[in-house]
């Protein structure tokens, strides 16, 4: 009772803590440390969630995410309109001197007042063949102003025009291929952003599972220890009260107290290890180090045999290594066709029109009216020199990435295969030695139980005893850690192949909108969707 109260006020803490707590802590770069019962009661999918919560490393990768977002967003505006407005405003006023010698003129003085005001407003548009439009509507006003003695003389200039080019590459810079693929290196990029964001989500909960089931396999640890405790205690007082009444040898006192001793020992290592335990679960969960975390976990174990074949095929659609490797292939292909397209000749098609009112002070108004078309064709002729090693560079240079990428690609496929190999026998191999583990423990607690009746009545020797109760507490820890090293073969496996998550019914989120929010404000439309 006293144990189920207390893990109902931890419960009811940890419940009333994460209501309060914002999603992920941010502003300050210092933020309090978040209040915790000094005793906190916890399930492993408790220690999860609250890790998922209030973790810095998860936080840090949101925010990360803003910046990939902003860059995605900046990318997928290629093929968007600019609009580019530049206002320009001038004044300046220049006054000269000039000296003659004592039988010349007197001196001259001018001054110059010179004034520019402008409105440029350009509209460009980039299309996906390579070309672009530009219209532009220029607004000027030009004022000059002179005065030298007695005489003075005032000019004034506006202009108001309007204007539209266009400019397609037929060869070199041209054609769809060419200029979309910044958008699909973007969109490769993205996802494996994307599936380093999940494997950061997955590194955190393997480690949360990892250091919780540690900190469990030393509490019931630390319940055998003091078992084989408590038992070597009453086979010392058995010992004693046989050696009073004169059923053993009084020497055989010394091999319980030995006894006893040792289990001792090991009650206090085990506890040490607890203690570090204890320590790196508060760690991984942030928590400060004066709460004490009780696993309320049941060491159970569920037999789960993984078949080879589907789990390297679930791999190879998940699995961030192999695809990012399948990635850069795609993306050494791309480099390789832009080496290509950058030996071609320049042989642009060129056109436009422009119209617009030129006014002049005392000077008639007039209409400007001009249009042009025609091709540009220029052709590199690099022969010798650094010239030619920097036409020839690129395409050496993509050719030979083309290569790695192809060897990197098979080698991050064998990697994988045999990791998933690997990780499906471990699951096998330590399923089976749960059950022989499991077997071992039942024979021990049917052997120690004949054993004690017959060290009562005397048919066996202390020593054959005492061995009897090392075994018994031998064969219950490995069992313990024969199913720990089994659920952690599993984990192990579920990380593998980026199932973790949905082992454990968490939904995968790709971006926070709180923490968007707060750094752009109004300008979160900014960030590609």
């Amino acid at each position: 009772m006293k144990h189920a109260r207390l893990r109902i006020a931890g419960l009811l803490t940890l419940l009333f803590f994460c209501a309060s707590l914002p999603l992920f802590s941010y502003g300050n770069p210092i933020t309090p440390e978040p209040e915790f019962p000094p005793v906190l009661e916890l399930s492993l999918t408790e220690a999860i969630h609250l890790a998922l919560r209030q973790n810095r490393t998860i936080e840090s990768a949101y925010l990360s995410r803003i910046l990939q977002k902003f860059e995605l967003g900046q990318e997928m505006t290629r093929f968007s309109p600019n609009l580019d407005i530049s206002p320009q405003a001038s004044t300046k006023t220049t006054g000269t001197a000039r000296d003659y010698a004592s039988d010349g003129p007197d001196t001259t003085r001018s001054r110059t007042d010179n004034s520019d005001l402008s409105l440029v407003s350009t509209v460009s548009q980039k299309i996906p063949t390579g070309g672009e439009m530009i219209f532009a509507w220029e607004n000027g006003f030009e004022s000059h102003y002179h005065k030298e003695d007695a005489s003075s003389g005032e000019a004034q200039r506006g202009l108001s025009q309007w204007s539209v080019g266009f400019r397609q590459p037929l060869l070199k810079d041209g054609g769809l291929d060419y200029n979309t693929a910044p958008l699909r290196r973007a969109a490769m990029q993205e996802e494996n952003n994307i599936r380093s964001l999940r494997d950061t989500l997955i590194s955190t909960i393997s480690g949360v599972i990892q250091d919780y089931r540690t900190l469990l396999s030393f509490y019931q640890d630390m319940e055998v220890q003091e078992d084989a405790l408590t038992k070597a205690r009453e086979q010392l007082e058995v010992t004693r009260t046989m050696i009073e009444t004169g059923r053993r040898a009084p020497n055989e006192i010394l091999q319980s107290e030995a006894n006893l001793t040792r289990q001792e020992l090991a009650f206090e290592e085990a506890k040490a290890q607890m203690d570090d335990a204890h320590l790196a679960l508060l760690q991984r969960l942030e928590i400060s180090g004066n709460t004490t975390l009780i696993p309320t976990e049941k060491i159970i174990y569920k037999p789960i045999e993984p078949v080879f074949e589907e789990c390297l095929a679930l791999a190879l659609e998940r699995d961030n290594s192999y695809l990012s490797a399948l990635t850069s292939l795609e993306m050494a292909k791309i480099r390789l066709s832009d080496a290509k397209n950058q030996r071609l000749w320049n042989l642009d098609l060129e056109g436009g029109y422009k119209d617009g009112w030129n006014h002049r002070k005392n000077d008639p108004s007039y209409r400007q009216e001009e249009w042009w078309v025609g091709l540009r064709l220029k052709i590199p002729l690099p022969l010798y020199g650094d010239q030619k090693y920097n036409r020839e560079m690129p395409l050496l240079s993509a050719r030979i990435h083309l290569r790695n990428a192809n060897m990197q690609l098979l080698t991050a496929r064998e990697s994988l295969e045999n990791n998933v190999r690997n990780a499906v026998r471990q699951v096998a191999s330590s399923l089976r030695r749960v059950e022989l583990a499991s077997k071992t423990r039942q024979f021990s607690e049917e052997n120690f139980l004949v054993s004690e009746l017959q060290y009562k009545l005397g048919r066996i020797s202390n020593a054959d005893f005492i061995r009897e109760q090392d075994k018994l507490r031998d064969d219950r820890l490995a069992e313990i850690r024969a199913i720990m090293t089994y659920q952690n073969s599993l984990t192990r496996l579920d990380a593998l192949l980026a199932t973790t998550l949905d082992t454990w019914n968490i939904a995968f989120i790709t971006e926070r909108a709180d923490l968007e929010a707060e750094y752009l404000g109004g300008k979160t439309w900014m960030l590609h969707r």
